[in-house]
C-alpha cells in the first residue's frame, strides 16, 4: 500500500482548470448558471473529481468567455489539447530536432487559426512582462506546428491568464 499522494494547491488549481476547459461545451458558457451545469456535468462523469470541482474559478471562466476570442470559441470550430511532433531543421546541415507539444485550443476559420494556451500561474501586471517572455517560445512552437499541419497562418498567438482574467495576445 502506498501512502496517498498530495497534490499542491497550486497544481490542484491548474489541473482542474485544464481539465474544465478541455471538456468544457464551450458554446454552455455564456453565464454561470451555464458554467455551474456544465461543472455539475462534468463532476457526475467523474471528469473534474469532486474535490476539484470547488477550486474551478468560475469568474476567470466566465471572463474568458466574455472575451471577442472566447465568444467565437462559443459559435466557432475550434481544436483542443491537439497533440503534435514535427520535425524541423536544427539550422545545421541535414539534422533535424523533434518538437512536440499539446495545443490547449485554437480557433479554425476559413482566413486562419488563433491559437490560445490557458496558464493558471500566479502572475502580477508586475510580472506579465517576464512571464510572456517565458511563454513566447512555447506559443511560436504551437504556431509553426499547426501551420503546417493544417496548412493555413496562424492569424493570431494568446495566452490567457485566469488570475489576472486577462487575454494576452503574444
Amino acid at each position: 500500500l502506498q501512502p496517498e499522494r498530495k497534490i499542491p494547491a497550486g497544481k490542484q488549481y491548474g489541473t482542474a482548470m485544464h481539465t474544465l476547459m478541455q471538456y468544457v461545451r464551450f458554446e454552455a458558457c455564456a453565464s454561470l448558471d451555464e458554467l455551474e451545469g456544465e461543472i455539475d456535468r462534468l463532476t457526475a462523469a467523474r471528469v473534474i473529481p469532486a474535490e476539484l470541482a470547488p477550486k474551478l474559478d468560475r469568474n476567470a471562466i466566465l471572463a474568458f468567455f466574455r472575451t471577442e476570442l472566447g465568444r467565437k470559441l462559443m459559435t466557432g470550430k475550434y481544436i483542443r489539447e491537439f497533440k503534435f511532433s514535427i520535425l524541423e531543421d536544427a539550422g545545421i546541415e541535414d539534422e533535424k530536432i523533434l518538437l512536440q507539444g499539446v495545443v490547449d485550443c485554437a480557433l479554425v476559420e476559413k482566413d486562419g487559426i488563433t491559437v490560445v494556451d490557458f496558464k493558471t500561474d500566479y502572475v502580477t501586471d508586475a510580472t506579465l512582462s517576464e512571464v510572456l517572455a517565458r511563454y513566447h517560445p512555447q506559443v511560436d512552437t504551437y504556431s509553426r506546428a499547426l501551420e503546417r499541419i493544417y496548412e493555413m497562418p496562424v492569424k493570431g498567438t494568446y495566452l490567457y491568464f485566469f488570475h489576472l482574467k486577462k487575454l494576452i495576445a503574444v
